[in-house]
């Protein structure tokens, strides 16, 4: 059995890298473009990544079918190959194999966590566009995106399906995986599409600053092409129209694909009302904090922080200690699920928010039969399990985490910001990962640990530890 789903999960992501290396054409052709002499980077690059997949795919060829014990090996395997291979242009480009594997993780994971402390001076225009499209794909999902795609994968696609796309509630927006695959890529390349526009005509950035921006955005990725964030650009219209942006990339898309149906009452989700009551609770505070001159640093960071962009309009590491925590709060929120953003999902909050409520009116009426419902409509009780479950394991790794940081010489306010920060894929942290700073300084074993948390936080956790479970190679 465990011979079994070894080839099957190596085979399977084998020919995910074999696509997968078609994406290094986009930073070729532009290197080719800009003049670059190290354009050969890319294609050497392309030619190992479709080595390798070649290798997997044919040389452990099989014709076992994706099953559900399969589904995380396979999603947990791809999420650590790709961004492996994903890393080697940083290392031709002459970064050490780490520092490159944490750029290339924190791309593919949309953490936008950096260990370039000059990212224009220490990277061509065509590594920069690379960053950018690594969180792109990473946004919605590379299995998704193939599952769209390639109808050979979409077989056992629904299995890989629940266990990449985010959010405890998966929803299918049509019968055929591979038609919602579509669907929900088809709004995201319409989005960034929208936005590249509204930044190159509206706010007047250069063509490929808006390329890169848009990217970041929409997969709240957080990484640009200068070191200052978006607050390089001193651009108010730009900020808006990243806002917007960011605000809808933190939504879940399904919403998205029912509103542009003009079906408005999608808008009436409780996770989507929660989610802006938080937003427009949080913005009144700091503003009440920071002054109301400072009411669009306010919003913008806000926004940024809780769908876990991570775009920098200012340093809020500076910020009063009130403001600071609050934001470090909305890291552990982040967004919406089946949005691309990070964290622990706000439905999450809410479910638990709402069986805390249920709890406490049983105390009083121990045989009432109270239902915990989302939407009129009620959860099943495995749900609501699975989400305490993944709250009590999504805490035990930030503290475990934060200690062992701890232990390798950061300060508490460094180690459990950055925690959270790579555990709930936002970038920024607070401290001496701040926005104003990097992690370039941290030492090897605090990468690792931060690699691992970046891992972690975009599966959801479950999909990781459960490869890591000797009962999972028994079934």
């Amino acid at each position: 059995m465990v011979r079994q789903r070894v080839r099957l999960t190596l085979h399977v992501t084998g020919s995910l890298l074999k696509f997968f290396a078609l994406a290094y054409i986009i930073p070729l052709v532009a290197a080719l473009c800009s003049g670059e002499e190290n354009w050969y980077v890319y294609l050497y690059s392309l030619l190992i990544t479709l080595g390798i997949g070649l290798i997997l795919e044919f040389v452990l060829r099989t014709d076992r079918e994706i099953e559900r014990a399969d589904s995380f090996s396979i999603v947990a395997f791809s999420w650590l190959l790709i961004p492996l291979v994903a890393a080697l242009p940083y290392v031709f480009l002459g970064l050490g194999f780490l520092d490159a594997f944490f750029e290339a993780m924190s791309g593919f994971t949309t953490t936008g966590a950096t260990i370039l402390k000059v990212v224009e001076e220490e990277l061509p225009r065509s590594a920069l566009l690379w960053r950018s499209l690594t969180q792109w794909l990473g946004g919605m999902g590379v299995i998704v995106l193939f599952i769209a795609v390639l109808p050979g994968l979409a077989l056992g696609g629904s299995q890989l399906f629940d266990r990449e796309f985010p959010g405890p509630l998966p929803e299918k927006l049509r019968p055929r995986l591979s038609t919602t695959a579509r669907l929900l890529w088809g709004i995201y390349v319409g989005f960034t599409a929208a936005e590249v526009v509204l930044l190159y005509f509206s706010a007047r950035l250069p063509l490929f600053d808006a390329v890169c921006i848009s990217f970041s955005t929409l997969s709240t990725g957080g990484f640009t092409p200068t070191s200052a964030s978006i607050g390089f650009y001193h651009n108010p219209i730009a900020e808006y129209i990243v806002l917007v942006f960011m605000l809808l990339a933190g939504v879940n898309f399904i919403i998205h694909y029912h509103v542009l149906r003009r079906n408005w009452g999608a808008l009436r989700d409780d996770e989507f009302r929660l989610y802006l009551i938080i937003l427009a609770a949080a913005i009144c505070i700091l503003i009440l904090s920071q002054g109301f001159n400072s009411h669009r640093e306010a919003m913008f960071q806000t926004i940024s922080i809780m769908t876990t962009t991570g775009f920098v309009t200012t340093d809020f590491g500076l910020w009063h200690y009130g403001a600071r925590m609050l934001l470090l709060a909305l890291m552990f929120i982040g967004a919406c699920g089946g949005s691309t953003g990070g964290g622990i999902k706000v439905v999450r909050a809410l479910t638990l928010m709402k069986h805390t409520r249920i709890m406490m009116r049983k105390a009083l009426s121990p045989k009432a039969v109270i239902p915990l419902k989302y939407n009129r409509t009620p959860l099943p009780e495995a749900v609501v399990r699975d989400i305490i479950s993944f709250l009590f394991l999504y805490a035990l790794v930030a503290v475990v985490a934060s200690v062992v940081l701890s232990f390798l010489g950061l300060d508490l306010e460094t180690a459990i910001s950055a925690v959270a920060a790579t555990l709930g894929n936002v970038g920024p942290g607070l401290g001496l990962v701040g926005p104003g700073a990097n992690y370039a300084w941290l030492p090897a074993a605090a990468k690792v640990t931060l690699i691992i948390c970046m891992w972690l936080g975009r599966l959801e956790l479950f999909t990781v530890f459960m490869i890591f479970s000797p009962h999972f190679w028994k079934v």
